[in-house]
């Protein structure tokens, strides 16, 4: 009896880790980022489509205007983006810690190319940075996940987080990216 009251306790336990290990970040360094991929520009999300694969696999198709190529030789000013997930009709599909992108968002993003050379996001959401101007300073900043703090309308919303990010400006992550020391 003692056996199945303490398999019953235990149950919920293992079930909660699971869960919470599927969508754990192993943090990745603007340097290991910027190592590892194979095209790093910045840019502005133009447009965002869902499709659906040969397979009947929902993904996600983004064109990004680059402005500058911080790594790499994409062949245009556009750039194809793909990633797992999407809404297609009433059909949704997720993928836990994938990346998103908002049209006329400007961002800084590290690739990795598929077969057909569109660029796959490094690192899921980890090698998106969100890109804009500090109203206060007119500088320009950036965040993803692990590095730079919040924009100021997200400070708003979350201000009992824990720990603050330091403050990451655009010239500093161009800097880190093209190879400057930490």
């Amino acid at each position: 009896m003692r056996r199945w009251i303490f398999l019953f306790l235990l149950f919920p336990i293992c079930t909660q880790v699971a869960v919470l290990r599927a969508t754990q970040f192993d943090p990745l360094s603007i340097e290991q980022l910027s190592e590892q991929a194979t095209v790093v520009v910045k840019g502005t999300v133009l447009t965002k489509s869902c499709q659906r694969d040969p397979r009947g696999r929902i993904y996600t198709k983004v064109e990004l205007q680059v402005a500058e190529v911080w790594k790499g030789s994409p062949t245009t000013n556009r750039f194809t983006i793909v990633h797992g997930g999407g809404i297609l009709g009433s059909e949704k599909a997720t993928v836990s810690g994938q990346v998103d992108y908002d049209i006329g968002e400007e961002v800084v993003a590290f690739f990795v190319l598929n077969q057909r050379g569109e660029g796959v996001t490094l690192g899921l959401a980890q090698g998106k940075f969100s890109v804009w101007k500090d109203a206060k300073t007119g500088e320009k900043l950036a965040r993803n996940l692990f590095h730079g703090e919040q924009a100021s309308s997200e400070e708003n919303i979350s201000k009992n987080r824990l720990a603050t990010q330091p403050r990451l400006t655009l010239a500093e992550l161009k800097r880190r990216v093209q190879g400057g020391v930490q």
